[in-house]
């Protein structure tokens, strides 16, 4: 090669090399355009809403749940009565009585149902009561303002409630599905709820309440067996 070709080969080489060069600063120069930065800040998620388990709906009972009519349960004793219309309404039914003359009592402290069974003669013995049917449970009431005497179970009375009055005057509530809080030498309002209407026994019974009225003096060692039952019907009507 000639020292001119040398020469042009090198000037060659060296304008490549600064091109190159140039190149290479504009690609590594800052851009004049600012980037974003994005913070991202960690935070802890929400605490979650607190579950409030939903109310239990509960029964308010009052004395509006006595029974302001009385229906014969159909093709029962108590329909074929001459007290009974074609409708099966007990034509002198008294929503509440007054017993020893003091006493105002509800008839039917239920809140539903109708009367299967009526005080008297009944397979030999005393039927002691108002037997009060219903096909589902419904709730018992106190049929009157009273202390709770006897809140217990009994074969032949199943789940069992004695409610003193005074003046001796008692009502017992039998048959229950169950008892409400209450319990024994508490007091109780008319129209408190005692329990469900049930079947227990130690017997096969239908679902019902066996309601009496009973009036006397509680025995020392009989309680409520030493007094008298009275028929409820038999009672005359109390005032408002």
């Amino acid at each position: 090669m000639s020292t001119i070709e040398k020469f042009a080969f090198l000037g060659a080489v060296t304008l490549a090399s600064v091109l190159i060069a140039q190149e290479l600063d504009k690609a590594v120069t800052p851009s004049d355009t600012a980037l974003t930065v994005i913070e991202v800040v960690a935070t802890e998620p929400p605490a979650p809403e607190p579950v409030v388990p939903p109310t239990i709906l509960s029964l308010a009972p009052s004395p509006a749940g006595f029974l302001d009519r009385l229906t014969a349960c159909k093709g029962l004793s108590p329909s074929f009565g001459a007290n009974v219309d074609s409708d099966l309404v007990v034509t002198d039914y008294k929503p509440f009585v007054l017993a020893e003359g003091a006493v105002r009592l509800a008839t039917a402290p239920v809140g539903g149902g109708c009367l299967s069974s009526v005080f008297g003669p009944r397979n030999g013995g005393l039927h002691k009561g108002l037997d009060y049917y219903s096909t589902e449970a419904v709730p018992v009431f106190a049929a009157a303002d009273g202390e709770i005497r006897r809140r217990r179970y009994r074969s032949d009375y199943g789940n069992m409630i004695v409610l003193d009055h005074g003046r001796g005057v008692f009502t017992r509530y039998a048959h229950l599905e169950s008892f409400a809080d209450p319990d024994e030498g508490e007091r109780v309002i008319a129209g408190q709820y005692l329990g469900m209407m049930g079947n227990t026994a130690g017997y096969v019974v239908p679902r019902h309440l066996h309601y009496e009225v009973l009036t006397g003096k509680w025995g020392a060692r009989a309680g409520s067996f030493a007094l008298t039952p009275v028929d409820v019907m038999s009672l005359p009507e109390a005032g408002d």
